[in-house]
């Protein structure tokens, strides 16, 4: 399957089909998460924050996504990967500008060359109280990366048509001393990409895959 990144734009923007949405999102659901009532949940005024899942063609034409390996800090989704972005901030006039913004900062791409497509569901993430906004954006030309070394520890392109055709796995996890089986999809190395950042992802592959009539 050839993917072409301009007809693929062309439709993602143009489609009228409806988010997956839980339905996707429960496939890459940790066991011990729930289903969050979103209406509820804006009312209690949780923080904002958006993320990117930023499209592009490398040099031999193929499509890719960075995510990046967050460095480790004293918080709840230290060292893990994730998708660029970050919280809202007062001086951004929507969410997309601050997936934008936190992008350019964490990756060190160019503002001007991303081009917001559509957005995706919302994803509330309880350790954090963070109601996340997911963007899919498109990278005009091949982007060169200087992570922000604040807070990304490395970059990891994925290949947009092997995460298409790649399935999940269930990895173990230690968490208070207790094992927990997690759903995630291994990018190489025995590294696993889990949580919400999988459930984003597993909502943008379902979403493709109505799209293009796979």
């Amino acid at each position: 399957m050839y993917l072409d990144l301009e007809e693929l734009k062309y439709l993602l923007a143009e489609s009228v089909e409806e988010l997956p949405s839980w339905e996707s999102h429960q496939k890459l659901s940790p066991p011990y998460r729930q289903k969050f009532d979103l209406e509820y949940i804006k009312r209690t005024n949780p923080r904002s924050a958006s993320v990117m899942i930023l499209l592009y063609q490398n040099e031999d034409g193929e499509i890719e996504f960075p995510v990046t390996m967050r460095v480790s800090y004293e918080g709840a989704h230290s060292h893990q990967f994730s998708l660029p972005g970050g919280q809202f901030e007062e001086q951004d006039i929507s969410f997309d500008e601050t997936a934008i913004r936190e992008t350019v900062e964490e990756l060190g791409v160019d503002y001007e060359n991303i081009e917001i497509i559509r957005q995706l569901s919302e994803m509330y993430i309880p350790p954090s109280n963070f109601l996340v906004y997911p963007y899919i954006g498109i990278y005009h030309g091949e982007p060169h990366f200087t992570p922000d070394e604040r807070e990304v520890q490395y970059i990891v392109p994925l290949n947009l048509e092997a995460f298409l055709n790649a399935d999940y796995e269930v990895f173990e996890r230690e968490f208070s001393g207790q094992v927990v089986e997690i759903p995630g999809y291994n990018i190489g190395d025995d590294e696993f990409l889990w949580g919400a950042t999988a459930m984003i992802l597993e909502e943008f592959k379902d979403y493709l895959k109505i799209v293009l009539n796979l």
